[in-house]
């Protein structure tokens, strides 16, 4: 209930910030966009989102059917804990941000429903900790003892993806977007405002 709370007031808050724009009749090149994440992109490592990830979208046309954009997501997951083969019950958290730069091909299906893909090239850092399911202490594992992650690993580091997604217009400054790729989650809804 609380993530729907959250989504749902996020989608009011750029709604009602749009119709500072509405009254401007000229062609707007900008977008602004945010949305939520139906599931993280750990689902597949057993890890529950401890709120929808989030994005935000920033975007500039540069043709009709070319745009050029900022992108920034975040997510907060956490595993179940598990009894691993060293005897400790732990859980793992991951909070990921990804920041990065987007190229978007588009093309109209219809006057309101535009289809779109392209790719992202940015910068993916994880925090990823192990806690104690008991204590809720921090566990730090000798970098050769048996571990569920590599306490090693580069907490960050450059990242590629690719995406597809489409829009739907809803009034003549405002979308709603449906979008799947790899990134800040496998699959996001989200609202998109021109200023």
């Amino acid at each position: 209930m609380k993530r729907l709370l959250v989504a749902l007031l996020l989608c009011g808050a750029l709604s009602n910030t749009s119709s500072i724009y509405a009254q401007s009749s000229t062609p707007s090149r900008f977008t602004v966009s945010t949305g939520v994440g139906l599931f993280p992109t750990y689902y597949k490592a057993g890890e529950g989102a401890k709120f929808l990830p989030m994005s935000v979208k920033l975007g500039i046309d540069v043709t009709k059917n070319f745009s050029l954009g900022a992108f920034f997501g975040y997510s907060n997951t956490e595993a179940k804990s598990s009894l691993f083969t060293d005897g400790f019950d732990s859980y793992i958290t991951n909070k990921t941000s990804v920041f990065g730069i987007r190229a978007e091909l588009k093309r109209d299906f219809t006057e309101r429903i535009q289809g779109y893909g392209g790719s992202m090239i940015g910068y993916n850092y994880a925090d990823v900790k192990e806690y104690k399911s008991g204590t809720k202490a921090l566990v730090i594992r000798a970098s050769d003892a048996p571990t569920p992650f590599d306490p090693n690993e580069k907490k960050g580091k450059v990242t590629y993806s690719a995406f597809l997604g489409t829009t739907v217009k809803l009034a003549k400054r405002i979308s709603i977007y449906g979008e799947i790729g790899y990134g800040i989650s496998i699959a996001n809804l989200g609202i998109t405002v021109r200023i």
